[in-house]
């Protein structure tokens, strides 16, 4: 090898470093362009959504909505990650001793032979209600017929 071939391989590799660096720091930014693309595509869906009536809210409520999702999504804190089973049972952690088997019989479906759950209604109606049956034994009680009372004296 003369050295001016391995000064052009030098070269070479230097370019091929350059070419390297360069989109290393350029898959960042598309990654970037790419997310904003598809927030943007997002709140253009859900704003047309809105506007059609394809969704469970008024007009009004869910472009309010669409337009606070959005602005999350600009500040990258909407996190829409959480299980709405987890969601639930962390609101169930939180209720009175007495109160956490019933809501979590809600969330999850009975989980004592003596719970049942209904539920009853709609999203588009206005909301789902479900509604818990503890059953629990108590003591018996016997209760006992009045005496009768006694005759009225004449005056």
């Amino acid at each position: 090898m003369n050295p001016h071939s391995l000064s052009l391989r030098g070269r070479t590799m230097t370019a091929l470093a350059v070419a390297a660096l360069a989109s290393a720091f350029a898959a960042p930014a598309f990654a970037a362009d790419s997310a904003s693309t598809e927030a943007n595509a997002r709140s253009l869906k859900e704003r047309a959504d809105c506007e059609a009536g394809r969704t469970a809210e008024d007009k009004a409520t869910c472009l309010k909505e669409a337009g606070a999702a959005q602005a999350e999504r600009k500040r990258k804190t909407l996190d829409n990650s959480g299980s709405p089973v987890a969601n639930a049972t962390d609101r169930c952690n939180v209720m009175p001793a007495k109160d956490k088997a019933d809501c979590l019989a809600r969330v999850l479906g009975p989980m004592k032979s003596n719970q049942t759950v209904m539920t009853s209604g709609s999203i588009a109606g206005g909301g789902i209600i479900k509604e818990t049956t503890t059953t629990t034994p108590g003591a018996i009680i016997v209760i006992q017929p009045a005496p009768p009372a006694p005759p009225a004296s004449a005056p």
